[in-house]
């Protein structure tokens, strides 16, 4: 599917904002500040049911406003009208006007692809962001693992506010093992899940990343994690004591974390600046054909501010890879106008072109 159209209404900075979209080459032009990263981030939202970047609903709503409503039109083999409205702490998601049960239940209708400047965090933030992407690219294409990891995440808020109640005084055994009953078979197919996950995944980022860095070196993805060590409820019920001192459940799989490497050596530490931009967009890019492989539709890639954060080189190869058929609509976001134009006047998709102004 492809988004034809998107309304905003107090969504961040547009109190009211209308656009239309085409299936190919969407560009969106204007000055910084005016809102053109919000626009991709409510694509972002309309398929994910959150931001991109704040998980907190009401500090993306309008300052002095009471809510905000994202629609957007959907057209191909089945068409759809998805409406997004979050007002007095409730989000509210409906498609051809009836409400999802479950705010969960609309994840996987449509996938998005983001590359962004704040990407960089990949590389060099903590490892939440690591495992963000991770989850992010699963929950968008497999049910059962959005289920696994929503009842991981509330199990371990359970067993966590037990500890923490507890202050350090010795816990029943038998208690922390009724905690774990939900926590330790969620844990466990999630891990199995990521595993798999970034094996397929690595067969499609070597190769991009290749082409887009023009190097020799090979990169590697390692997934690292405690349950590669043994079973997780073994596991969980030998760390009880410490975890009963920390206050705070220490193994598990939110502990998961990704390394990223060029040959022997670690990104973070010894990769360029050059060589961590094209590790980051090739991660995304890869996304897309993992995407595609399992859904065989297209994804919308969302391309927001790329040419003022790498070289002439890097960007040219890109527009070279995602202008070829295999990619879908696109929608990129860029300060000039003939910046945008003069990479990808060399393509034949359709295009649309909007320019922002205050």
């Amino acid at each position: 599917m492809y988004l034809s159209k998107l309304q905003l209404y107090h969504f961040k900075n547009h109190s009211d904002q209308s656009l239309g979209f085409c299936n190919g080459i969407n560009t969106i032009t204007g000055a910084n500040g005016i809102g053109k990263t919000n626009i991709l981030d409510a694509v972002h939202y309309l398929a994910n049911a959150k931001s991109y970047f704040n998980g907190i609903d009401s500090q993306i709503i309008q300052h002095n406003q009471a809510f905000f409503t994202i629609k957007g039109s959907f057209e191909g083999e089945s068409p759809a009208d998805i409406l997004v409205q979050f007002e007095s702490g409730k989000k509210t998601i409906k498609k051809n006007d009836k409400a999802y049960p479950r705010l969960l239940d609309h994840i996987g209708l449509i996938q998005t692809v983001f590359i962004t400047p704040y990407d960089i965090e990949l590389a060099l933030g903590g490892s939440e962001e690591r495992r963000k992407f991770i989850d992010l690219s699963l929950c968008q294409i497999d049910k059962s693992y959005l289920h696994n990891l929503s009842v991981y995440k509330k199990s371990l808020d359970q067993r966590n506010a037990l500890l923490k109640n507890m202050q350090g005084r010795p816990i029943d055994p038998d208690l922390l093992d009724s905690f774990d009953a939900k926590l330790v078979p969620a844990g466990i197919q999630i891990h199995a899940r990521r595993r798999d996950f970034v094996s397929k995944f690595t067969e499609y980022f070597i190769p991009i990343y290749q082409n887009l860095s023009q190097g020799s070196e090979i990169p590697n993805i390692h997934y690292d994690s405690q349950l590669n060590e043994g079973h997780f409820g073994d596991l969980l019920h030998s760390n009880q004591r410490m975890d009963t001192l920390a206050q705070r459940t220490g193994i598990g799989v939110h502990k998961d974390d990704l390394q990223f490497g060029l040959g022997e050596f670690p990104l973070k530490k010894f990769g360029s600046q050059g060589q961590i931009k094209s590790f980051i967009i090739a991660l995304k890019l890869a996304q897309y054909k993992y995407f595609q492989s399992i859904t065989n539709t297209n994804p919308i890639l969302l391309l927001d501010d790329i040419f003022e954060k790498i070289d002439e080189n890097r960007a040219q190869r890109l527009i070279e890879m995602v202008g070829e058929s295999g990619y879908g609509q696109i929608i990129i976001t860029d300060t000039h106008a003939s910046r945008v134009e003069t990479h990808f006047s060399g393509l034949l998709a359709e295009k649309m072109h909007h320019h922002l102004t205050n």
